[in-house]
């Protein structure tokens, strides 16, 4: 990857010449083909490669920060984040990461991200609105279980800082405008406020459990690497079957449960939790043995955890409108909001306080 060029700050600077010399190939020619505006800006590229005198098309994602938010709250040390982790562990340790042409960040917090196109591998993405059946999240466990056990308790991960520090959620101080007086004023007068549970309609308590769970549980043992956001919107599943992640701004090293409980939460209906919760999670420990994690937690020492893990899905109540629909965010709140009253999340976390 050539990382000593500009970084395009606008859709229209994403020309042939851009990518001719990012990709170090022959370009001829670039089309933008669409916009997708949210957390990040996506951005779907056909190119006209020349190779041996031959013009071939490709299509690619461009990932980026071209967003009125992205400069405004920290977001651009998460778009670093995932730029950290495409030139360091894209594709290694089982996470299956798209391929990456290029990827880079600057000193002016701008970066960015060339993907190859899942669509021509038949990929389907996930709706979060909708809630997923028990045998889709099965499968998405599963493919947490196979980047945790290539990195079960794996030492040197503890030398990467940013891995061992919260990862750019914890790094941008994501924490502090989730819960500010002013963004909780305006954001507990949206539609999704309505799928909190009352008793969980409380900023300084949300905040002092979120805070708990960042600071006390996170790298408990066993850890392993973790996605660090791994909802239910991150998965897609390939016509094999199988399922993978994208969007791995927040990776960090965590206990195990983390991105377990993120997925179960955000994707399942509140009855499908609590009917197939256990069996999920067991299933999910089975495909950590199988894929060779050592001196795996027994079912009941993960299911007395899920619980703490959970908090994180709470913080969707106060989901930029800039970055999720209103659809996404009052859906996963509900999902969160009777898991976190079903499973104690708040007394786990704060001790019964």
């Amino acid at each position: 990857m050539n990382a000593a060029i500009p970084i395009p700050t606008a859709v229209e600077q994403l020309d042939a010449a851009w990518f001719d010399a990012a990709l170090e190939a022959e370009v001829a020619d670039a089309r933008v083909l669409d916009v997708i505006h949210g957390t990040a800006t996506k951005v779907k590229v056909e190119l006209d490669v020349v190779v041996d005198g031959q013009v071939r098309s490709e299509v690619v994602w461009v990932k980026t920060g071209m967003e009125p938010h992205s400069k405004s709250i920290g977001t651009e040390r998460v778009y670093a984040g995932e730029t950290f982790f495409y030139r360091t562990f894209g594709g290694r340790f089982e996470t299956r990461t798209p391929r990456c042409y290029f990827a880079d960040s600057d000193a002016q917090g701008n970066s960015i991200l060339v993907l190859e196109d899942l669509g021509k591998q038949g990929a389907v993405f996930t709706d979060p609105a909708v809630a997923a059946s028990p045998e889709v999240i099965a499968r998405g466990l599963e493919a947490i279980a196979r980047y945790q056990a290539a990195t079960w308790m794996q030492r040197d991960l503890q030398d990467v800082e940013l891995l061992r520090t919260g990862g750019a959620f914890d790094n941008a101080d994501c924490l502090a405008w989730l819960y500010d007086p002013a963004h909780w004023a305006d954001y507990s007068q949206r539609p999704r406020f309505e799928y909190l549970a009352p008793a969980l309609r409380d900023r300084d308590l949300l905040r002092r459990a979120h805070t708990a769970l960042r600071r006390d549980w996170l790298r408990r043992e066993p850890w392993a690497l973790s996605h660090g956001d791994a909802h239910f919107g991150q998965l897609y599943v390939l016509p094999s079957g199988e399922a993978r992640l994208i969007d791995w701004q927040c990776v960090q090293i965590a206990n195990h449960m983390q991105d377990v409980a993120n997925m179960m939460v955000s994707g399942l209906s509140v009855d499908d939790r609590r009917r197939f919760d256990r069996e999920l999670v067991a299933g999910y420990l089975d495909a950590l043995r199988r894929f060779g994690a050592p001196a795996v937690p027994s079912l009941d020492q993960s299911m007395a955890v899920v619980g703490a893990y959970a908090m994180h899905q709470l913080s969707w109540v106060m989901c930029l409108v800039e970055m999720q629909p209103e659809e996404n965010c009052a859906a996963i709140t509900e999902r969160a909001s009777a898991a976190a009253l079903d499973y104690r999340t708040l007394d786990l976390l704060l001790g019964g306080a």
